[in-house]
Parts: C-alpha cells; structure tokens; sequence
C-alpha cells in the first residue's frame, strides 16, 4: 500500500504525518495518534485536514495544523499556530 511520512521537531516533541491510499491519514504527537482522516487529500489548501493541540500540562498548548493537497503527488504542510515548520511548500 503506498504510503508517505512527514517528520517534525518542534520544542521537545516528535510531529509525524502518515498518508496512506487505503488507511487515510493520521497526525501522531509523541507517538500517539490525534488526529486521523478518512480522507486522504484535499484541493483545498485554505483549510487544514489534521489538527491537534501540543500537550502542555494545561490543556493548551500550541495548534499544530496539517494541510494535505495531491494532484500528481501527495505534498503536506505541518504548521504550528499558523506558521510552517516543516513538509512541503504548497
């Protein structure tokens, strides 16, 4: 099944991205997945298809968004309240 992964670090913690054509696609924060997606790509590069909040200890914490867009390959953007950090340029 093919897959593709993204990888961040920001401020102690591990950002992976995973999209998959059958399995969607998932937002792990630490190991633990977040958020997860049936749907595997959007057109729309206005709107994130992941979104998960950096664990902080109070319930907080920084909004880390994931934007997936495809046409002849699949390419990810991971932000962190607003600004990227890493993944592609879309």
């Amino acid at each position: 099944m093919p897959k593709k992964e993204w990888l961040a670090e920001f401020n102690g913690h591990q950002i992976r991205v995973v999209n998959t054509w059958l399995g969607g696609a998932k937002l792990y924060i630490d190991g633990d997945v977040r958020d997860t997606s049936a749907q595997q790509i959007t057109v729309d590069k206005k709107g994130p298809l992941l979104s998960a909040r950096l664990p902080n200890g109070d319930g907080g914490g920084q909004l880390v968004e994931v934007f997936l867009v495809a046409w002849f390959t699949t390419k990810a953007k991971i932000c962190i309240d607003g600004k990227q950090i890493a993944g592609d340029v879309l």
